[in-house]
């Protein structure tokens, strides 16, 4: 049997992670097979993907987490459509038992590729903007997972609240971002909120 064939027969009857959440149908069917060889040969983390290898019995990863882990992975423009993929089976998976944090990191992972696309079109700053809401929309709801699973370290930075307020700045839409800043400094993310709540009252004035 020659390599080539070998490779289809496995990307045709994934094992491994894709088995295990019960992702073969999209696997399959939502990507095409240019876009399987792509990630497969992109997306190599430190200690293998076991993306369809293995028989994988239990994992401490999740399926929104797995998939908007490898959103980085595919951000350069040639390959960001299979981010978008990604993302899309991503949210998709969200339920009510999904953790904040990896609602949170999805969103994060969405806000970065949809940024880098904000020239692309009409809506492609309207698109970033929406991926900074959905990740504030949970924005509570992560910190108070962050400070249970974490208890001795502070708040990180917020991508949503810090993208959004630049955006906000940027327009000299300045109250609206002073709003923000403040929601983001109570809710305890790190970031430099009172300089820009001084910076953009002062622009006010």
């Amino acid at each position: 049997m020659r390599i080539f064939d070998i490779f289809k027969n496995r990307d045709r009857d994934p094992k491994g992670l894709i088995e295990y959440f019960s992702l073969q149908d999209w696997w399959l069917n939502k990507l095409s097979d240019s876009e399987r060889k792509t990630i497969l040969e992109i997306y190599q983390p430190m200690g293998g993907s076991g993306l369809i290898d293995g028989n994988i019995q239990s994992t401490t990863q999740t399926d929104v987490g797995l998939l908007s882990g490898m959103v980085g992975w595919f951000s350069k423009a040639e390959n960001r459509h299979i981010s978008y993929k990604l993302i899309e089976q991503a949210e998709s998976l969200i339920t009510a038992e999904t953790s904040p944090l990896d609602i949170h990191f999805l969103y994060g992972a969405k806000i970065e590729i949809t940024y880098k696309d904000r020239d692309l079109s009409s809506a492609g700053l309207d698109i970033a903007v929406r991926a900074c809401e959905q990740q504030i929309s949970v924005a509570e709801a992560s910190a108070k997972e962050f400070l249970r699973q974490y208890k001795d370290s502070p708040l990180p930075s917020h991508k949503g609240f810090t993208q959004l307020a630049i955006v906000l700045e940027k327009k000299k839409d300045f109250s609206q971002a002073i709003d923000l800043a403040k929601k983001a400094k109570k809710q305890g993310w790190a970031g430099d909120w009172d300089k820009r709540i001084e910076r953009c009252s002062k622009k006010i004035a």
